[in-house]
């Protein structure tokens, strides 16, 4: 229904910003891997990059060794899910080798801005608030402060800084953490990830190229307001009971069906689910009738709204036994939470990045044994956890220090790998290697084959259509690459988005 709303919205106007990333970020909650997705993901970056004039050359030294300038753009600095997985660069990066300039689009500072604000500035960094500021005057600033590798963490979602993107005003620049597939956008030249999320032999299509981090491509900054790990409810109830605090746009008719299927099948059991929209009467009701028609008797859910504080969000938690990953389009921080807080969360694999971030979580917390491959074995394993409470006890207990000594929150380790990423990236520039140029080129030439490839970092090519581009513009010391109209959608320039993301200040 969002999806044909958005759709209708760029018939009206086909060049709004709100509706085109909306519709894109929408589709990633119900479509898996196919050349739909992709293809609206290409055909909106291309659209959008020809609104914004391309910078074609950089005066940073050519040195494959000297110290880099890191930029992190992003609106998302306050209590919201991505600052769970920036806090530790930020805090454990070698400023000496890598210096940090933040770009905080924030457009409502927490404590937790002030915090990361005032470790950055301590270790020496930058910090720039841009909220507000024109996005190709963004890009100029980033020109000014000589960044060598920029880092976009926001993809579609709210508030993005895309624009400031496409004007290419970093000799390299990536998208990571804060959107589970491509952006679309020629001018990025790689997307950061893993092997679990994606793994080498991936059929996912994506503009940039892939990049692999070593251990996992997340690294999770518990809250300090946490609080203790409580016993497992079930002790004290006599009944299990299974969560979820995902984004209810994450939860679709068919992780409905599976749920029922596994709540009908453990007698006496309980669903606990908890997102912003079930302040609405209307919403909690049409989720309990779905629910009902699945067979399952709404007197055994129970629908929890926003929580403000987030201690009372964490400790919320100790409610739920085992908590039940959404799919096609997994939980990130909500996994993450619910393992620190001792739930074990049970998840299923997919073809795509979105269906896999649980698989990569699981992976390298050492849990394995709760990826499922399909949705009968999704079943299998939470009736399996639900048939022993004394198990579930014990792994509740324990499941926090794991978590705390894995990769997923080893910061230390985690930057050692992702520097060298950043190392990497910096010599193949210093060759002259740049696959976000490469492609521009390729979009440029008036005959393009009817199929191209782009190289990814792995041997898994990405085949996209070609079609006939206008030669190259030059103006202004820009690049201007003018792109055939498309029907899907474009930008208003630094305009605002209503993306439909993870609520702000409990995120999924």
């Amino acid at each position: 229904m969002a999806i044909t709303a958005y759709e209708q919205c760029l018939k009206i106007d086909p060049d709004s910003r709100n509706a085109g990333q909306n519709r894109l970020l929408a589709m990633n909650y119900i479509n898996e891997g196919d050349d739909k997705l992709f293809d609206a993901h290409r055909d909106w970056g291309r659209r959008f990059m020809r609104l914004y004039s391309q910078y074609n050359s950089w005066d940073n030294p050519k040195d494959p060794e000297r110290p880099l300038v890191i930029g992190y753009i992003s609106p998302d600095y306050f209590t919201h899910s991505v600052s769970y997985f920036i806090e530790a660069p930020l805090i454990y990066h070698d400023y000496r080798n890598y210096h940090v300039v933040v770009y905080s689009a924030v457009v409502k500072a927490d404590a937790k801005t002030i915090r990361f604000r005032e470790k950055v500035l301590k270790r020496g960094g930058v910090w720039r608030d841009i909220y507000g500021i024109d996005e190709k005057k963004v890009a100029s600033m980033v020109r000014d402060d000589k960044i060598d590798i920029l880092v976009e963490l926001t993809g579609h979602t709210a508030n993005n800084k895309l624009g400031t993107m496409a004007c290419r005003p970093a000799p390299v620049q990536v998208t990571w953490i804060g959107y589970p597939n491509t952006t679309g956008l020629p001018t990025i030249d790689y997307r950061i990830t893993d092997s679990f999320a994606d793994p080498r032999d991936t059929k996912q299509k994506h503009v940039e190229e892939l990049v692999r981090l070593p251990e996992c491509f997340l690294c999770y900054t518990p809250s300090p307001e946490a609080g203790p790990v409580s016993p497992t409810p079930a002790l004290a109830n006599g009944f299990i009971t299974f969560g979820s605090f995902n984004n209810l746009a994450k939860i679709t008719p068919k992780v409905l069906q599976v749920w029922a299927r596994i709540l009908c099948a453990v007698p006496n059991s309980r669903l606990v689910v908890k997102c912003k929209p079930f302040c609405c009467d209307s919403v909690r009701q049409k989720f309990l009738s779905a629910l009902e028609q699945l067979g399952l008797e709404s007197l055994r859910v129970d629908l929890l709204p926003l929580i403000l504080l987030n201690h009372d969000h964490m400790q919320a938690y100790s409610l739920m036994d085992i908590s039940l990953d959404t799919f096609p389009y997994a939980g990130t921080t909500t996994t993450c939470e619910s393992l620190y807080m001792g739930v074990p969360c049970v998840t299923m694999a997919g073809s795509v990045h979105a269906h896999n971030v649980g698989v990569s979580l699981l992976s390298k917390v050492g849990l394995q044994h709760l990826i499922a491959q399909n949705e009968d074995e999704y079943v299998q394993l939470a009736l399996k956890l639900a048939s022993d409470i004394t198990a579930l006890q014990n792994l509740r207990t324990s499941l926090r220090d794991l978590m705390s000594k894995s990769p997923v929150c080893d910061g230390q380790n985690f930057i050692s790998g992702l520097e060298a990423t950043y190392r990497n990236m910096w010599r193949r520039y210093c060759k002259g290697d740049v696959p976000s140029l490469r492609y521009m080129e390729t979009l440029q030439k008036q005959d393009i084959p009817d199929e191209l490839t782009t190289k990814t970092s792995d041997p898994e090519k990405i085949t996209v259509s070609g079609d006939t581009f206008p030669s190259t513009v030059k103006c202004n010391g820009f690049n201007q690459v003018p792109l055939p109209m498309s029907t899907l959608t474009t930008s208003e320039e630094n305009g605002n988005q209503s993306n439909q993301t993870t609520n702000s200040s409990k995120p999924s």
